[in-house]
């Protein structure tokens, strides 16, 4: 009789931690993606294609945006920490904030980025807003700005 009830729990355990992966990548997706070796080409691919927003990115104006997969970089500022708060996504919208309070001459806190149709990914629009019920509505923007990827 005892083992008989330790066989939900034990299945439990073993399952639990499919389940319990980074933000929007499934377990079943991580089960059935072909092995590879690690290397760094491949997990710079692997981001990229989860975010693709980490990058290096200019404007027309001469402005470097620069975003790894915990930073963003503006200019010649500081590296500021960011959360990706993206619920559900398309590929091409994803929302960003700012976990910073240090004062930010350009980023605002909240930020929107969208990318193009089709296969548009070496362009980005980033749209600010100071409050998150702005950027979930769309109101009350503080400005945007189309980048460009570096090569």
């Amino acid at each position: 009789m005892r083992r008989k009830e330790l066989m939900p729990a034990a299945a439990i355990v073993l399952i639990l931690p499919l389940f319990c992966t980074e933000k929007r990548s499934t377990a079943w997706g991580a089960l059935l993606k072909p092995a590879r070796a690690s290397s760094e080409a491949g997990l710079a691919r692997d981001r990229h294609w989860r975010d693709p927003y980490v990058a290096a990115w200019s404007n027309r104006q001469g402005g470097r945006l620069i975003i790894t997969g915990s930073t963003i970089k503006f200019g010649d500022e500081k590296p500021v920490p960011y959360h990706d708060v993206t619920r559900v996504t398309n590929g091409r919208e994803f929302r960003l904030e700012i976990m910073s309070d240090a004062k930010l001459n350009y980023l605002t806190r909240f930020l929107d980025v969208s990318f193009g149709e089709g296969d548009k990914r070496d362009q980005m629009r980033v749209t600010l807003y100071n409050s998150r019920k702005d950027m979930e509505t769309g109101e009350n923007s503080q400005g945007a700005a189309i980048w460009y990827r570096d090569r």
